[in-house]
């Protein structure tokens, strides 16, 4: 297998707080094959089409999301958002800010994600 990345950027419904993340992921060289193709189709290479269209890369995607929500669940800064009072910059506790409670509490419809290819 060749090394082909693909970068996996995600949101989870309620979280908007944390925003987007994004990390990469290595896939097969048919996987990306077929990713490539389809981009050239004119598809967006979103979690609805690849639901639809690549059932196993889905599910594939889906774990690492969590994995990845696990891993950002260790940054110290996890679940807190900066705010500025009178010029002051603080972190506050936000638990829609939170991977740790995204990972406890998303259900796979919550999550959406898109794929970029290199």
């Amino acid at each position: 297998m060749n090394d082909n990345t693909i970068t996996i950027t995600y949101t989870i419904y309620g979280y908007d707080e944390a925003g987007e993340t994004s990390f990469d992921m290595d896939v097969s060289d048919r996987i990306y094959d077929k990713l490539s193709e389809a981009e050239d189709d004119g598809e967006f290479l979103d979690s609805d089409f690849i639901s639809e269209n690549m059932k196993g890369l889905h599910k594939r995607i889906l774990k690492a999301i969590r994995e990845n929500m696990e891993e950002e669940s260790w940054n110290p800064d996890d679940g807190t958002i900066e705010m500025k009072v009178y010029g002051i910059a603080s972190r506050v506790p936000c638990v829609g800010a939170s991977h740790e409670d995204m990972l406890i509490s998303a259900e796979d419809d919550d999550i959406e994600y898109n794929v970029d290819i290199f």
